[in-house]
């Protein structure tokens, strides 16, 4: 019995090793894992990653995946990585999170009536704060990209939100309030296609 629940865990690592973009790219079992295990960022090396995240963004994608925002069905992510551990089997428009525990990143996407996502979500890991997404500050974004044009609040968040296209949406989500002494760190960032959430 245990060792077929410790078969599943190690196949769903193995299907988090690839995603597909419609039926044809994939990433490989070590790029996620390199997106989510990023080292301790310098300032110099969080500019570069930010940059990244803003180049990825202008095509429609995320750190860590190979998918694209307005483009790649949800069924290639259930392909790949199997069921969600939040959502799937609804509905309408509504969210899916995967989660891989322990340093291993969480993902959430977004997906309109017709299976496609319009949201890519990257959480990254939460167990070293100097490490990818989450080694980011609102400070560190505005000193790369500027102050943004757009910035947003919803219940406990701060979202700055930044155009690097016609098509795509970048956003850097974390707390509106921390504690006094506190740094404001990103939660996640979010690659959003408006014309795709119908």
């Amino acid at each position: 019995m245990q060792n077929n629940k410790a078969l599943k865990i190690v196949n769903k690592l193995a299907l988090a090793a690839l995603i597909a973009v419609g039926s044809t790219a994939v990433i490989s079992h070590s790029d996620v894992h390199a997106a989510a295990a990023d080292t301790g960022l310098s300032a110099q090396q969080g500019s570069t990653y930010i940059k990244s995240i803003y180049k990825l963004a202008s095509e429609g994608k995320i750190p860590g995946l190979n998918a694209i925002a307005g483009k790649t069905p949800i069924s290639a992510v259930h392909y790949k990585w199997g069921d969600p551990e939040v959502g799937g089997d609804l509905k309408g428009n509504h969210y899916e999170v995967y989660n891989f525990g322990m340093g291993q990143g969480a993902y959430g996407f977004g997906i309109n009536k017709s299976g496609v996502i319009y949201d890519l979500r990257n959480f990254g890991q939460s167990i070293d704060q100097t490490k990818g997404v989450k080694s980011l500050t609102f400070t560190s974004v505005i000193k790369t990209l500027g102050m943004p044009k757009e910035v947003r609040f919803t219940g406990t968040d701060k979202i700055y939100v930044y155009h690097p296209s016609k098509a795509y949406e970048l956003k850097f989500v974390g707390p509106s309030k921390v504690a006094k002494g506190n740094i404001a760190h990103i939660d996640h960032i979010n690659v959003y296609a408006a014309k795709a959430n119908t």
